[in-house]
């Protein structure tokens, strides 16, 4: 319910009782109670009124004048104002009514309703009889009153009945009690069916009526736009003429100007292709420096050094990678440009469309008349756009389409006049770093055979050395071995005078010098193997010093490899400037 409570309908008591329900309400209500005005009441008591003496001036004329003009504006006026709104509002709603009604009768002669329900449904009526009884099917005055059984607790289930028992809380409430056998179950009660069938009724009332509302405008709306179409026609056809006329004017400016962005286009896309190609060949210096780069980080051990023609090399790669930067955003400068030049040629086009398109329509409507065979009525055709542009505001947009057009080709003949230089630019940065890193690598690898020579002829030293210390070792064994005779004699004596008897056995002057002898000779051993271990530690110094120069040699031989048969071989393929500049081939 949009208004009204299902309690407050149909309420068993009030002052509203027994009275008819309206089906075809014109308020939100689906049924709006009438109710009787209120009982009389009973004598009021009220104070003896005793008038007191009052004196009264009679006003004067002006006085009386002022009184009826400020009457008049307030009350009488404002009066008067609303009755005419209310009988402007009354007339308004009856003639709407009327003509609604004759809507209705028109439509019902041309298409009288063959269904059966819908003349059913169309055709009730709350008054069904005399009594002023509503039908069976909608709700009865007694609907509202409290059922008999509601009173009364609920009673057992009949033995019939099988299967559980259950009910809705809307079922309980209105008293209904819920029946479950082995086919079907009860949750409603008649009067909730007839509330439903009431809202059906009202719901079906307020669809028709707003389709018949729906007709009435739909056919109204059609004879205004037929009516403004005719008054136009003949008005518009000089202006259709003149208009085409500046539209073909316009047209052939646009295929000028697409003429000239078409070479502007195609030239920009030869400079893009020389871009392109320079930016290939010069990825074949990019990739010899980094090869070479990547061969000299293989120098072994003590070789890899940072020499002047590392950092040249370094200082290369940066220049390429510089280099190829300013080209890769001169590429997208003229990407850019290019697609800038391709949307001004797409404008012109979709401009020069429209007009072709606007002039064959113009040409055509002006050979029509009332007697062509190919008119026919386009309901709504006047309606004009919200977006829809102004003739002054058409002219500006042709003019500032032709001169951001014309702007744009000259920023792309600047654009182009800019690549020639920069390409010269870069193929003489580049040629002349490669120059420079040649020179720098044949300066290393001159150095390294210089040094190479050095250490070959020092480990010849160094073997002769050796060979000449290894016999001189063998010679001082030989002569550490000579004074062994003479150590054996010394030592031979003194034994022999240890066996001397009793007295004889003195520490006399040979005995002294025996065992001087003794330690003269130890003593020169001593002097010998110290020589010796000279000798031995001069020996390993040797060839710790013919592993270190044959280790250096190793060393230096593959950086000559490097440098001389792998990164100078490769440097050989270097691309010429024409390459470079993307003129010459590679």
């Amino acid at each position: 319910m949009a208004c009204c409570k299902e309690k407050d309908l149909y309420a068993g008591g009030g002052d509203c009782e027994n009275q008819a329900i309206d089906l075809h309400p014109t308020s939100a209500c689906p049924a709006p109670l009438i109710c009787p005005p209120p009982p009389e009441m009973g004598p009021i008591r009220r104070r003896k009124w005793e008038p007191s003496p009052v004196g009264i001036v009679p006003p004067t004329e002006e006085e009386q004048r002022e009184i009826q003009e400020y009457l008049k504006k307030v009350a009488v006026e404002p009066a008067q104002e609303h009755h005419q709104v209310q009988a402007d509002l009354q007339a308004g709603i009856d003639n709407q009514q009327q003509q609604l009604l004759d809507i209705q009768q028109e439509q019902a002669r041309k298409a009288p309703i063959k269904t059966e329900e819908m003349q059913f449904a169309r055709a009730i009526n709350p008054d069904a009889d005399n009594l002023q009884n509503p039908p069976c099917y909608l709700p009865q005055p007694g609907d509202d009153l409290p059922h008999k059984d509601a009173l009364t607790p609920m009673g057992p289930i009949g033995h019939w009945a099988t299967g559980k028992v259950d009910w809705s809380p809307m079922a309980g409430l209105t008293g209904t009690r819920p029946v479950v056998d082995r086919y079907s179950i009860t949750r409603y009660s008649s009067n909730e069916w007839r509330a439903k069938n009431q809202q059906t009724v009202q719901y079906v009332n307020s669809v028709l009526d707003k389709a018949d509302k729906n007709r009435f405008s739909s056919t109204t709306e059609y004879q205004r736009l037929t009516a403004m179409v005719n008054k136009t026609q003949n008005e518009t056809t000089e202006k259709l003429r003149q208009r085409s006329q500046v539209i073909c004017k316009w047209k052939s400016t646009l295929e000028n100007a697409i003429r000239a962005m078409t070479d502007e286009i195609f030239m920009v896309d030869e400079e893009r292709n020389r871009l392109r190609k320079a930016l290939v060949v010069l990825g074949v210096p990019e990739s010899i420096v980094k090869e070479c780069i990547e061969k000299r980080c293989g120098r072994p051990d003590t070789e890899l050094v940072r020499d002047n023609a590392e950092e040249e090399l370094v200082n290369e790669l940066a220049l390429i990678a510089e280099i190829k930067r300013q080209l890769r955003k001169t590429m997208d400068d003229f990407e850019a440009q290019q697609m800038e030049n391709r949307s001004a040629k797409q404008r012109l086009e979709f401009d020069w469309s429209d007009k072709q398109e606007a002039y064959e329509i113009d040409t055509v409507n002006l050979g029509l008349n009332n007697t062509s065979r190919t008119i026919m009525f386009h309901v709504g055709a006047t309606r004009q756009p919200p977006e829809q542009s102004s003739e002054k505001y058409w002219e500006h947009f042709s003019l500032e389409t032709l001169e951001e057009c014309e702007k744009c080709r000259q920023r792309s003949a600047a654009l182009r006049s800019t690549l020639n230089a920069i390409l010269l630019n870069g193929a003489r940065d580049i040629r002349t770093q490669a120059d420079v890193v040649a020179k720098a690598l044949t300066s290393r690898i001159n150095c390294t055979q210089e040094a190479v020579q050095r250490f070959e002829n020092d480990l010849h030293r160094v073997l002769q050395d050796l060979a000449d210390t290894e016999m001189r070792i063998e010679q001082l064994h030989g002569r550490i071995r000579s004074f062994d005779a003479a150590m054996k004699v010394a030592q031979t004596r003194m034994h022999n005078r240890s066996f001397r008897p009793n007295v004889e056995s003195c520490r006399d002057v040979a005995q002294q010098r025996l065992i001087d002898e003794v330690h003269t000779i130890q003593s020169s051993v001593t002097a010998m193997l110290h020589e010796l271990k000279s000798a031995e530690e001069t020996k390993e110094a040797l060839v710790g010093v013919r592993s270190a120069l044959e280790r250096e040699i190793m060393l230096k031989r593959r950086t000559l490899f490097v440098d001389r048969d792998r990164c100078m071989v490769l440097r050989s393929h270097y691309p010429s400037a024409n390459a470079l500049t993307g003129t010459g081939a590679f």
